[in-house]
């Protein structure tokens, strides 16, 4: 690996079953969750019309959309988040979807959790890739849990899309104990806005994301972001 923790890695091999898809996020230290949290943004859309934000444009989501007060979450209509502040969330995770609330003035996005049981998801937060030891964390999820959105203006009952999602764009983030972003995947780190990675989940694929050797990071290497993988298995 390179001396700034983001050199090349070489990703464990998953087991894959149907309909389901792996998140493999790879960091330069070890995959701690009480320094902070990892979290992976979706933005699950189909097309301007049908996605959480009316007429929104696909996108990747960015740290710097979970900023703010209210925070936009422009890009995000979904969150997978590991770390210190899911520590009394059931399976120790939190996996949600986004609604949108209006107010005088105003509109803010809360995030509601998607109920998974035992045998529908398979988290390893201790895997580890390369030469390093318990640096990569990978979850397994139905890929029928990404077509769930927000009904616009409501928090309940959640909307699953017709047709089903067919793509989604993919970000990882770690922030630290206090919510503040540390890391993003990208060119830049947490200023990076020209990364995209879109993912086509009705194709069989197996994805390396790209480990940007150049890009700045935090001092603590347990929220180095150094890459990851995506397997899809419809």
């Amino acid at each position: 690996m390179a001396g700034c923790g983001r050199g090349p890695v070489r990703p464990p091999q998953p087991i894959v079953s149907s309909h389901t898809i792996i998140f493999q996020f790879f960091v330069s230290g070890q995959i701690n969750p009480s320094q902070g949290n990892y979290i992976i943004a979706i933005n699950a859309n189909t097309d301007p019309a049908t996605n959480v934000n009316p007429g929104e444009n696909p996108g990747q989501p960015t740290a710097q959309e979970a900023q703010g007060n209210p925070a936009p979450y422009t890009h995000w209509d979904q969150e997978f988040v590991y770390g210190s502040s899911t520590s009394t969330q059931p399976n120790g995770f939190l996996y949600a979807y986004k609604v949108l609330s209006s107010g005088t003035g105003t509109t803010t996005a809360q995030f509601l959790p998607i109920v998974l049981t035992s045998n529908q998801f398979t988290l390893i937060p201790n895997g580890s890739v390369g030469t390093g030891s318990n640096n990569a964390l990978s979850i397994t999820l139905p890929i029928a849990a990404l077509s769930i959105r927000g009904n616009p203006q409501t928090s309940n009952p959640p909307t699953i899309t017709t047709p089903p999602v067919t793509q989604i764009y993919v970000n990882y983030i770690t922030t630290d104990t206090s919510g503040i972003p540390q890391d993003q995947l990208g060119p830049n780190g947490l200023n990076s806005t020209g990364y995209t990675q879109i993912i086509n989940l009705t194709q069989p694929a197996t994805i390396l994301l790209p480990n940007f050797s150049n890009a700045p990071g935090p001092s603590n290497p347990n929220l180095f972001i150094t890459g990851g993988q995506i397997v899809v298995q419809p």
